[in-house]
């Protein structure tokens, strides 16, 4: 199981890099819970998590958090495409209140 909380610091779109990099190496990995509320990230770190989410195989539950970000429209799309293939999953809880998702500007 792995929890990251970064709610409310400055971490943007090079951190979430990071994770989602320091995530491909965890093929075995079963429950997953990343809390992004609050922080600089848009849809470039968005694209990072779920491209770090691919080849997660064994997971089964996930949580990720990105209210109040600058995700939008291309970054919630490539977490919906970065969960295709995750035939384990049992619970996914995800967020995006407040963000630019459906944002027409």
């Amino acid at each position: 199981q792995v929890k990251l909380n970064f709610r409310g610091t400055n971490v943007g779109d090079d951190g979430a890099n990071a994770i989602a990099n320091g995530l491909q190496g965890l093929q075995q990995l079963q429950q997953v819970a990343l809390y992004f509320e609050s922080t600089r990230v848009g849809d470039d770190g968005a694209n990072a998590i779920a491209s770090g989410l691919q080849g997660l195989n064994q997971l089964q539950q996930i949580t990720l958090d990105f209210s109040c970000t600058q995700v939008g429209d291309d970054g919630s799309s490539a977490i919906a495409n970065g969960l295709r293939g995750l035939n384990h999953l049992q619970k996914i809880d995800i967020g995006f209140r407040r963000t630019k998702v459906g944002d027409a500007s």
